[in-house]
């Protein structure tokens, strides 16, 4: 055991037979991702008051009126430059999405749902 802990962390992952991923260079292209930063209640309730952002619980009762399935949580996330509440909905069928609707606007950005289960044998 005292063995491996002499082994550095790449030389470990080789030994494995892992191929570690080389960092990003400094002049690669950007990502065509967004960046999305979440926001704790705190943090949320400071933007609510500082920017008039639609309230959660308002965000909450539309998505799931909209999309017919219970809203469980939202999240304030920041992606790019747009705040945008995160909502997680079950459908009556079991089926478990994501909805994303503009906080300072209230409209529906879009959605995303998990992907479907694999069939059972």
């Amino acid at each position: 055991m005292r063995g491996l802990m002499a082994f550095s962390p790449l030389a470990l992952a080789v030994a494995l037979g892992l191929t570690p991923t080389p960092p990003p260079r400094a002049d690669a292209e950007p990502r065509a991702a967004a960046k999305r930063q979440c926001m704790s209640a705190a943090e949320t309730r400071e933007q609510i008051k500082a920017l008039h952002l639609h309230e959660p619980f308002a965000v909450l009762k539309f998505a799931a009126q909209h999309f017919k399935a219970e809203a469980l949580s939202a999240k304030l996330c920041r992606i790019d430059d747009e705040l945008i509440y995160e909502i997680a909905l079950l459908h009556r069928d079991g089926k478990f999405f994501h909805a994303h609707v503009n906080a300072t606007t209230g409209k529906l950005v879009d959605y995303k749902r998990a992907p479907p289960a694999p069939p059972k044998n």
